[in-house]
């Protein structure tokens, strides 16, 4: 006897054996077994759904949770907006879910629509990495396979070139008469020395610099990083050729006396001014600043041991490149207190340290954290030149560089942060470690920085700089702050004998 049964192919009856426990349609020649083995294949060949983790499971509410891993249920399915849909409930259910933020924002095609989610993690999390380059392709700061590449680099490969380096330079002449053009102490104007044509006055720079970890990922997505001995000069005035130090970003001609200002070289391998402050002190007014300080108690008292008497002195003013850094930082303060307790062994009394801990955190705003990006005046000198006080930072412009000359970075952003980010955690560990009143040696103090933002600009700053040759033949080394008139002081110093072949 058999069950007749309904061909799900042509619609015709099936027949159930009971003794061979088969159906079978005898009209098309359909099992139900071919159609779960051609399911099963279909199955087989896609493969298995990607393992999908959340990066911080433990911060995402169950329902969240479960939402965007339905979301990815449905993409394994080739059902995109099912998914876009599962991810939106998520982030309705917990606006502060990050990856549910990444993934609709790789999912999207509207840019818009990316750049809301990705400003939403970022607004939270600047030093989100994902996020961050996804926004830089996003800005065309970076490609897409710049950013691939980036994300499996190990930064780019530092390669030191022997020969100068050919560059683009600009010379600083009157746009009138053609004639030099100079800086006027007393106003502060740039002017032709000939015919007295005065140049507009430089905007404000902006006050927004670059996010670090953005030109870090940047950085890292670069394939060589090049390391500069001299660049190679050739004067539009004269056609002379000469190389000159890596370390000058403008110098003046030995031929026609032109003044040369760099603007970029055949390698790229160095970035523009982002700004620059006008000299204020004055020639005079810093040689009399030095005299004054060398006339300072201090500086007699060295007197009575060593003759400090200045015989000589050069003084000139140059622009030196400082990093300028803003940041905020979460200062974590930790409050240990070790008491001893009592505890009986029988007759012996042991004496066991009880550490009873105490943390507070507090936010913390760094502006304008100066580090100097040359080699040359020593950094124990550049260090103490104080702050300079960027609401007089102008934009800018290779002819503000008309009458002194100035040096080019030789310390990059990178390593200049990493000093910037000891300065910072220094200057933490002094205001937030100290004991309260009345506290005794028992407690101990421990503080933690954590930067959670850091941007940065490269500026020009004036500084007027002495080299000192004293009566006793000792030489030293003064540095004035051009802005302020701050006075530094170096070490005397022997003169170094030249080696007799």
């Amino acid at each position: 006897m058999g069950i007749k049964l309904d061909c799900p192919t042509c619609g015709k009856r099936m027949t159930f054996d009971m003794a061979t426990t088969s159906v079978m349609c005898h009209h098309c020649g359909y099992t139900p077994s071919t159609g779960m083995d051609e399911r099963a294949e279909q199955i087989r060949a896609k493969g298995t759904r990607p393992n999908i983790t959340l990066t911080n499971p433990s911060a995402i509410m169950p329902r969240a949770a479960a939402l965007f891993y339905t979301a990815h249920d449905h993409l394994f399915n080739d059902d995109k907006a099912a998914a876009i849909n599962s991810l939106q409930d998520a982030i309705d259910l917990q606006p502060d879910f990050d990856d549910a933020h990444i993934w609709l924002a790789k999912l999207s095609d509207d840019p818009a629509v990316k750049r809301d989610h990705l400003s939403s993690i970022l607004a939270v999390d600047p030093s989100h990495g994902e996020a961050m380059q996804m926004m830089m392709v996003l800005n065309g700061r970076l490609t897409a396979e710049q950013a691939q590449k980036g994300l499996n680099s190990q930064g780019p490969v530092i390669k030191r070139i022997d020969e100068a380096v050919k560059t683009t330079i600009k010379n600083t002449r009157c746009p009138k008469c053609n004639g030099s053009l100079t800086t006027n102490e007393h106003t502060g104007n740039t002017e032709c020395g000939f015919c007295g044509y005065i140049l507009p006055v430089n905007g404000k720079a902006n006050p927004n610099g670059d996010l670090l970890f953005a030109a870090l990922l940047e950085r890292r997505a670069e394939p060589i990083r090049w390391v500069i001995g001299e660049r190679l000069l050739h004067c539009n005035q004269c056609g002379a050729e000469r190389a000159i130090p890596a370390s000058e970003l403008s110098t003046r001609c030995p031929f026609c006396g032109s003044n040369q200002v760099i603007e970029k070289d055949a390698l790229d391998s160095f970035e523009q001014p982002d700004g620059i402050i006008p000299f204020k002190v004055s020639r005079e007014e810093a040689s009399r600043l030095i005299k004054e300080q060398l006339k300072g108690m201090t500086e007699r008292i060295k007197g009575w041991f060593d003759n400090n008497k200045v015989a000589s002195a050069t003084l000139n003013g140059y622009y030196l490149p400082f990093w300028m850094f803003d940041a905020t930082v979460e200062v974590s303060r930790t409050r240990i207190l070790t008491e001893p307790s009592n505890r009986g062994y029988g007759y012996t009394r042991v004496m066991t340290p009880q550490p009873t801990y105490t943390q507070t955190k507090n936010s913390e705003i760094f502006a304008d954290v100066e580090v100097c990006g040359a080699v040359s005046p020593a950094k124990e000198l550049t260090r103490q030149l104080g702050d300079y006080h960027t609401s007089e930072l102008l934009d800018y412009s290779p002819n503000l560089l008309a009458k002194y000359p100035a040096q080019l970075y030789t310390q990059d952003f990178d390593s200049a942060a990493l000093e910037a980010r000891s300065y910072i955690s220094a200057a933490m560990r002094y205001k937030h470690g100290k004991r309260d009143a009345g506290e005794t040696e028992k407690v101990t103090i421990n503080v933690f920085s954590n930067i959670q933002q850091m941007s940065f600009r490269l500026i020009l700053a004036p500084v007027w700089i002495a080299h000192l040759v004293e009566q006793d033949k000792d030489q030293r080394t003064a540095l004035v702050n051009g802005q302020t008139g701050l006075v530094v002081l170096g070490k005397s110093e022997k003169p170094q004998r030249s080696r007799s072949r």
